[in-house]
């Protein structure tokens, strides 16, 4: 019976506690009764009865004014009341009471203290203070300190420390009351693993950054790398002067607007800037600034600046410079520089340029620039340009410049120029002045053919238009182009000619094949002023002797034009062309039926 009694007093007694506990502070009874005593004092002595504590703003509270109350078993919130006339508004927070006052003007409250090394107690230099949900951060000056203002609006507030080579550490806080903090952070170990080092961790190295960003937006930066918020718009002077403040590098934008310039971690929408914009990882839709824009991860969409543009990783659609644009992955799309355009990875599209093109992976598509187009891989498409076409590997389609293009591999298509071609193999056509190439199983058009590893021939021979000729004969024995000299001397004048022409042997052995030759030449009587054209077709036998010699003979059809302003008197002429052969007229034209016999050596 006894032990009855017993437990029933407990629980009995457990029930009243926890309905003591569940008051409400604020209901919570008091007696007070003092005269002329300073507040401080007074609110000391009710938070002492009610076993809580009260939290307000020093600012807004007179502490030192003299009271004086009298009391009996009333509510704390009855004695609050009497006390401030119920010009204060009062909300609880754990074992506080917040005092606020009301229509009050002020909507901060400070966090003050100090940041210290956990294993050795030294105060920690630039070690970055932030609150998440405010976006509001600071560094500690070189003693460790900060001061933090945060907004009263806010019914929760938590501050993290975060610093490289330290465990972030977060700390809650006591809503809209002055705070002076102590917080201690740990140093940390990381495991080195085999990383890709991409363009969003070396934003801050860039040339513009370095110049546009300040010190210790790169520190926190550097602190809380790992903390980014989306937002769903920002507006800002300049990096650091905006809604998002010093955090600005930490927010994801849907829109932004930079009068001067901004500093992101990310764009999902709209961003545009009068002189630039820093994104530190991925851009998406649109950039646009009136100097230059730098995005640090992937871009997709439009970027345009009226100097230049910089993506330190890939790029997909347009990307449009008044001077240069650089991409440091890959580009799928266009890039339109009034200079320079540089992409470091492979392209698959096209890219325009003023002056210079430079692609150093492999490219698909279209590239045109002034002067210069570089690919230092794979070419599949069209290299066009004012001066030179340079692929370092092979090359699948037409290079066209107005001086010259290389190919250091295979190519496969079209070389075109008013000066020089040069591939490495030649699988395709070359026209030009000069076409040269290591091995061809294509076909070299112009004055001078060089393969390698072709065909090559010095030819002297005897014709019958004049006695002594040498030709050089190099390409491909499936076509070879002719460079070609001869003259003759005579009783009265000599005579002398200069050539060109293209060529085909058709092989029936190793010892026999026929040589099919047509030939262009201006003949020459005494002065440049009497000369005549000859074309000529001329199929030879031939006899391969051995390796280096073969000698050749067969008939010639020849066709000779008179210069109508210079014609050749009968008086003059070294030969009469073709009046020891079969010959006809073509009106102002004679053709005969000539010969030619020689031999090739090398």
């Amino acid at each position: 019976m006894l032990l009855s009694k017993h437990l029933l007093a407990l629980f009995l007694g457990c029930i009243f506690s926890l309905s003591v506990a569940a008051q409400n502070l604020l209901n919570k009874t008091v007696s007070i009764e003092v005269n002329q005593q300073p507040l401080s004092t007074v609110l000391t002595s009710i938070s002492k009865q009610g076993g809580f504590y009260f939290s307000y703003l020093t600012t807004i509270l007179p502490q030192d004014s003299l009271v004086t109350i009298s009391a009996k078993r009333k509510t704390v919130r009855q004695v609050l009341d009497m006390l401030f006339s119920g010009d204060y508004q009062y909300k609880e927070s754990g074992n506080y009471i917040i005092l606020l006052k009301k229509n009050s003007t002020q909507s901060y409250y400070m966090i003050t203290g100090f940041v210290t090394d956990g294993k050795t107690g030294q105060r920690l230099p630039n070690a970055s203070v932030y609150e998440r949900q405010q976006l509001i951060s600071t560094l500690t000056n070189n003693d460790g300190y900060f001061r933090l203002r945060l907004k009263d609006r806010y019914p929760t507030a938590a501050i993290s420390v975060s610093k490289d080579l330290y465990a972030d550490t977060s700390l809650l806080l006591f809503t809209g009351q002055d705070q002076e903090i102590s917080v201690s952070i740990s140093p940390t170990t990381y495991q080195l693993k085999t990383v890709d080092i991409t363009g969003h961790a070396q934003v801050e190295k860039t040339w513009f950054a370095k110049v546009f960003l300040s010190s210790r937006q790169k520190l926190t930066s550097l602190n809380i790398g790992s903390f980014f918020a989306d937002k769903p718009y920002q507006v800002s002077l300049a990096p650091g002067l905006g809604t998002h403040g010093r955090m600005s590098g930490q927010v994801v934008n849907k829109f932004s607007v930079n009068v001067v310039g901004g500093y992101a971690a990310g764009v999902d929408g709209f961003e545009m800037g009068t002189v630039f914009n820093i994104v530190k990882n991925d851009m998406q839709s649109c950039q646009i600034a009136g100097v230059v824009n730098i995005v640090g991860g992937k871009t997709r969409g439009a970027q345009i600046a009226g100097i230049h543009n910089n993506v330190l990783d890939s790029m997909i659609g347009l990307q449009a410079a008044g001077v240069s644009n650089v991409t440091e992955g890959s580009l799928r799309g266009m890039q339109v520089s009034g200079v320079v355009g540089q992409v470091y990875g492979n392209t698959n599209g096209a890219q325009l340029t003023g002056v210079v093109s430079s692609i150093r992976g492999d490219m698909g598509g279209v590239q045109v620039s002034g002067v210069v187009n570089y690919a230092g891989g794979n070419m599949e498409g069209l290299q066009a340009s004012g001066i030179l076409n340079y692929t370092k590997k092979d090359v699948s389609g037409a290079q066209i410049s107005d001086i010259g293009n290389i190919s250091h591999g295979t190519m496969k298509g079209l070389q075109l120029s008013s000066i020089f071609n040069y591939a490495k193999r030649m699988d395709g056509v070359q026209i030009g002045l000069v076409n040269i190439a290591d091995t061809s199983t294509g076909y070299s058009i112009g004055l001078f053919n060089f393969v390698r590893k072709g065909y090559k021939k010095i030819t002297l021979y005897s014709t019958d238009v004049l006695p002594y000729n040498i030709a050089w004969k190099a390409g491909r024995t499936e076509l070879y182009s002719i460079l070609l000299g001869g003259f003759g001397t005579g009783e009265n004048n000599s005579a002398w000619s200069i050539g060109y022409g293209i060529g085909k042997i058709i092989p029936f052995n190793k010892v026999w094949s026929v040589m099919v030759e047509a030939t262009g030449q201006n003949t020459f009587e005494g002065t440049w002023d009497h000369n005549m054209k000859i074309f000529r077709l001329q199929p030879s036998l031939n006899v391969t002797l051995n390796k280096h010699i073969t000698i050749f003979a067969g008939p010639a059809l020849s066709i000779g034009i008179a210069d109508p302003e210079n014609k050749i008197t009968e008086g003059r002429r070294y030969i009469d062309y073709g009046a020891h052969y079969p010959s006809f007229n073509m009106g102002d034209a004679r053709g005969w039926l000539g010969w030619q016999a020689g031999i090739s050596i090398f």
